[in-house]
């Protein structure tokens, strides 16, 4: 058991039948609505993402949602974000003092919402347990961590899992944040372009994140970014998953990276440079990749389970994480518009054998392939690979700052404009 107190904190709808205005927030996020349609399925609801994208007031927006028609008693949310609790005994105290009687015994179906659910020992399994035991329990469970959260999900619970991703806020989302009509913002982009350019250069900086949609203080921004975000995961969250003896080495490697998003990997020449093991260089950018910091980007080979042999790029999960460790931006904008074009398309691969492509992205049994450069209209480096692989090339263009046109039939699209694309 623990304290009802605790429970309770978390829990304030048991009294007021409501979820605290401040805690719902106006604005819902697209994936709101994506989760919402799956409120009545028996399946486990899995949110996963970087932390501080809007997961948890995602989450508290859903209990809204239910408290419509369910008893309050029967909604529990949970975070085992800062005091991890035995997972026995918290279900155990709501059982007990707030439903009255066990989940089989319960009048109604009851809600349960976990948070930060990847800091329990087995959580997969003890989430099983209560998935095949209780038909009558829906379950909501988020995290900020990837590989293994998804792999333990899909693992120990294939067939009772629905898992979705939350990515930083879309610059269609920033834009609607920021009180515009996106629908004839979408219709004619070039007509809404005098207002678009200065929220760009806002979102590209530190825009990714719903809290910081609105802000104006540069330097509030980056040790937001820093303190909520950089240093939580590396002081906290990595070193509560693995067993990392050197945590400063993490954020000497991230800021390498903030830097020059986009960089070649190679790990012996960082080791050489750091004075460390080349076998703990290569764990410790795993690392970072599992808690969203860093994103990799392989060299394309044909296939991609040979790419993923090759050379690789790191790139950052969002171009916001530079901002923080960059005074200069300017210095770093031609890595940032290339990071931001990574974090938008998903890219997996990019391509190098004589010449250069940024990205590739892979369309069944065809590419789209993009360029990115801040200013220069240069089509050399696609006109390279169509002549070379123009066969499985469906799509090509080059991403720029601002420019716009077209070179050899090739398009040229502001990155700008390229967000506002589906």
């Amino acid at each position: 058991m623990i304290p009802i107190d605790y429970l309770e904190k978390f829990n304030p709808w048991w009294k007021t039948g409501t979820v605290k205005e401040t805690l719902l927030k106006p604005y819902k996020r697209r994936i709101y609505f994506e989760i919402e349609k799956y409120i009545d399925k028996k399946q486990v609801i899995l949110v996963w993402g970087l932390r501080r994208v809007g997961k948890t007031t995602t989450m508290y927006q859903l209990i809204q949602k239910i408290l419509a028609d369910a008893d309050q008693k029967n909604v529990l949310y949970f975070s085992f974000d800062e005091v991890v609790f035995e997972f026995r005994d918290v279900l155990e105290t709501y059982q007990k003092t707030i439903l009255g009687n066990s989940f089989d015994d319960a009048e109604g179906k009851v809600y349960i919402f976990f948070d930060e659910i990847q800091k329990v020992d087995d959580w997969e399994n003890k989430i099983k347990v209560i998935y095949d035991l209780y038909p009558n329990v829906k379950l909501f469970i988020s995290g900020s961590a990837s590989v293994s959260l998804r792999k333990k999900s899909t693992e120990s619970l294939a067939g009772r899992i629905i898992d979705f991703q939350m990515k930083p806020l879309s610059f269609e989302e920033f834009i609607e944040l920021n009180g515009k009509d996106l629908k004839p913002i979408k219709t004619n982009p070039n007509l809404w372009k005098k207002e678009l350019i200065p929220l760009f250069y806002r979102y590209l900086k530190y825009g990714m994140f719903p809290e910081l949609y609105d802000e104006t203080d540069e330097e509030f921004a980056k040790r937001y970014i820093l303190n909520n975000i950089i240093e939580r995961i590396i002081y906290k969250d990595l070193p509560a998953e693995f067993e990392i003896k050197d945590v400063e080495l993490l954020k000497t490697l991230v800021y390498i990276i903030c830097k020059k998003p986009g960089m070649i990997v190679n790990y012996k020449e960082i080791a050489q440079d750091l004075g460390k093991d080349q076998r703990t260089i290569a764990n410790y950018f795993e690392y970072l990749e599992f808690g969203l910091l860093v994103k990799p980007v392989f060299n394309y080979r044909g296939s991609p389970i040979a790419s993923m042999r090759k050379m690789k790029k790191a790139y950052l999960y969002t171009p916001n994480i530079a901002f923080a460790f960059n005074q200069d931006i300017d210095s770093i904008l031609p890595y940032l518009l290339e990071n931001m074009v990574a974090t938008y398309t998903d890219a997996k691969f990019f391509y190098r054998n004589g010449f250069e492509i940024d990205f590739i992205l892979l369309k069944d049994e065809k590419q789209e392939i993009i360029e990115v450069k801040q200013s220069r209209k240069s089509v050399k480096q696609i006109r390279k690979y169509l002549d070379k692989f123009g066969n499985k090339v469906e799509k090509s263009m080059v991403v720029t700052l601002e420019e716009e046109g077209t070179v050899d039939e090739i398009k040229i699209v502001p990155v700008w404009k390229l967000l506002l694309e589906n």
